[in-house]
């Protein structure tokens, strides 16, 4: 590959993946809107070893946390990495992961999560190293905490763009990026931030996954 790409965020859905890579001064240098037959070609464009974060779970839950009567229902099959970060930063994942052996025939919901498995394996196969990210999450934290406008109106397209730049992501149409592709962008920061060792790895460790987050930032 020709291009000078440091880092990939993928944006996961199951009819599209938006791919974006940035260089070393923070240059979106991949801009793809790609099928998940076509991403296989991508990433074998991608050298050894690059982080390629990934907007969806690698593998299905065990369930490690099913008998902790402190969750709800629903978060009593989820992972690790989405109680870790729903403790720790306030961010509870709107979909949790479907129990290994559970039936997804019939559950469109699902059908993004199949992608973003197959994506995880294909970037594994290519020799990448992948890990999970949720941008809504990374978001909030660049924001101080704080949830940013619905990211479907102007205003928070905005604040998605004005995060990305804070962030060091230099692009000057971000503000004419569909969500998916800001979604994308910030995932690749992430990314970023994993090559460079300051960003945080959230679980609590029971079932090896993870949801990672960019480096916290200090906004005057």
């Amino acid at each position: 590959m020709t291009t000078p790409v440091i880092a990939l965020g993928i944006d996961v859905g199951a009819g599209a993946l938006h791919c974006v890579g940035i260089d070393g001064e923070g240059r979106p240098v991949v801009c793809e809107v790609l099928d998940l037959a076509a991403v296989d070609h991508l990433l074998g464009r991608l050298p050894h070893g690059l982080v390629v974060a990934i907007d969806a779970p690698d593998r299905r839950s065990t369930g490690p946390h099913a008998d902790d009567p402190s969750l709800s229902g629903k978060f009593k099959k989820a992972r690790c990495g989405e109680i870790a970060l729903g403790r720790r930063e306030g961010c509870w994942v709107s979909w949790v992961t479907p129990l290994e052996g559970e039936p997804l025939e019939g559950k469109p919901q699902y059908g993004w999560m199949k992608a973003g498995f197959e994506v995880h394996r294909l970037a594994a196969d290519a020799h990448l190293t992948p890990i999970e990210v949720y941008p809504h999450a990374a978001f909030r934290r660049l924001n101080g905490g704080t949830r940013p406008p619905k990211k479907t109106t102007s205003a928070g397209v905005r604040a998605r763009a004005e995060l990305l730049r804070d962030s060091g992501v230099v692009e000057p149409s971000l503000l004419m990026w569909s969500h998916d592709g800001l979604d994308a962008a910030m995932a690749a920061v992430v990314a970023r931030d994993a090559v460079r060792g300051t960003a945080e790895e959230v679980t609590c460790g029971h079932d090896g996954s993870a949801i990672w987050l960019p480096a916290r930032q200090h906004r005057d």
